[in-house]
């Protein structure tokens, strides 16, 4: 994937004109990233936006005890950072590198001035950010009223939407990465996965679990 095709799947940034894009990808950098590398923190400077073109990123809030949760991951194709590419405030929480692979970043000093030229850009920013802040108060209310099985299975159920997976293809993500998701330990996690694979749900390997039938899965969500 190279940055025009990036720019050109987001949400926002995709009803640009291919000569806006090209206007735009001038004030924009591709930087190579490594497995463990910290993009950011919590309360850095929101200096910009970025964009996967290769790799994996999780972002996590930690608590005082130094407990970490996984708030979301993203892949080839996704962006993150749009609160802070505008309000230019600190981060809201760490961006780790996951897999190594090269991301575009957009600055917000060369963004700003783009963006106020063109006010319907501007309405659609406003719907992306209402977007994100339904899914937080989503994943709060998963977190407060629904059992982990039912969580588990919406997890599942969206990464294998989000990754493309069918029935009979495999989600990118260990069982250590699904609990710090969740906000549960490990072995609540695998407890469940166990049944289900006993069950002939799923099958687990190394850092990936492979779904055989979403059906199941999305009885469990909808009976949650």
């Amino acid at each position: 994937m190279n940055p025009d095709d990036l720019l050109a799947r987001h949400d926002l940034l995709g009803i640009l004109s291919p000569e806006e894009r090209q206007a735009l990808l001038r004030h924009v950098a591709v930087r190579t990233v490594a497995a463990g590398q910290t993009l950011f923190r919590r309360g850095d400077p929101g200096d910009g936006l970025y964009g996967v073109l290769s790799g994996g990123i999780v972002v996590t809030v930690e608590s005082a005890e130094g407990k970490e949760l996984i708030l979301n991951r993203f892949g080839p194709g996704e962006f993150f950072g749009e609160i802070a590419l505008l309000d230019g405030k600190g981060r809201t929480a760490n961006a780790l590198v996951r897999e190594a692979g090269r991301l575009l970043f957009l600055p917000r000093g060369e963004f700003l001035p783009f963006l106020e030229r063109r006010p319907a850009l501007a309405v659609r920013m406003i719907a992306l950010l209402c977007d994100r802040l339904r899914r937080t108060t989503e994943l709060f209310e998963d977190a407060a009223l629904r059992d982990v099985p039912v969580r588990l299975a919406k997890q599942l159920s969206v990464l294998a939407e989000r990754q493309g997976a069918g029935a009979g293809e495999t989600v990118a993500i260990s069982q250590a990465e699904l609990a710090q998701t969740l906000g549960v330990s490990r072995e609540i996690v695998s407890r469940h996965l166990g049944v289900w694979r006993d069950a002939g749900l799923v099958e687990l390997g190394r850092g990936r679990i492979r779904i055989r039938d979403r059906a199941p899965l999305h009885r469990i969500v909808a009976g949650g």
